[in-house]
């Protein structure tokens, strides 16, 4: 255990019970990992991939549940889809477009995020459209280029711009950690307070490594068994 991590309160046996219960609940969910490996391989496919994950950082945004009513439902994401909002004259029709959907699916601050998703939109048009800008990015060389290319977008700030890659199981993105809500919890249960971003990311990291699973596995099972992290700890 380094010292920055015994300085901010955190004990030895509280690291190892972390890298433990890495371990435990990996071997426990793996499945459900290897199933969520093989969807986001599959989603880097999407001729939308990053409108598509755009969407669904926007949607959870301040809460995971407007995904639930944007994304998960078909009907209300092909009316925001790209193609459809291609469709649409100008640029208040589009803001109109969004703001209305993304308010019947209960994202949050929709009156907010719906100016900044058409400043999204018109930066891909500008790029030559969204076959260009997927092509652009998934042909970048390396983390940080992806990071800094993702991070000009409107709304997309280091925690996004990792998930975004992350979500569709990118090779480059594999030992990343997207410090999130869920994160902080366990972050604060062990009371750890980093300054920076990179420190919360290399301490989680460290934990992975220890227990010998990757970043992005650890990642998830914060993600989606926060409780199960919690309650032992």
């Amino acid at each position: 255990m380094s010292n920055q991590q015994a300085n901010e309160g955190l004990t030895d046996h509280q690291f190892r019970s972390l890298v433990t219960l890495a371990k435990d609940l990996r071997d426990k969910y793996h499945g459900e990992l290897e199933c969520k490996k093989k969807k986001g391989l599959a989603l880097q496919k999407r001729p939308d991939f990053l409108w598509y994950e755009l969407l669904v950082s926007y949607s959870t945004w301040g809460g995971a549940q407007g995904s639930k009513g944007l994304i998960d439902d078909e009907t209300r994401y092909q009316q925001v889809s790209y193609d459809e909002l291609k469709k649409l004259d100008t640029k208040e029709d589009r803001t109109n477009r969004l703001r209305q959907i993304m308010e019947e699916a209960k994202v949050r601050w929709f009156n907010k995020k719906a100016p900044m998703l058409v400043q999204c939109f018109e930066k891909i048009e500008d790029m030559r459209g969204l076959a260009a800008v997927n092509a652009t990015l998934l042909n970048k060389k390396s983390a940080s280029e992806i990071m800094k290319f993702l991070e000009d977008f409107p709304g997309i700030g280091p925690k996004y711009a990792r998930n975004i890659m992350m979500d569709s199981y990118h090779p480059l993105f594999r030992d990343r950690i997207a410090l999130d809500s869920r994160v902080r919890s366990v972050s604060k249960k062990l009371r750890i307070d980093f300054k920076d971003y990179s420190d919360y990311e290399n301490f989680y990291l460290r934990a992975a490594k220890e227990a010998g699973i990757e970043g992005w596995e650890l990642d998830r099972l914060i993600w989606e068994h926060t409780d199960d992290f919690l309650k032992p700890l």
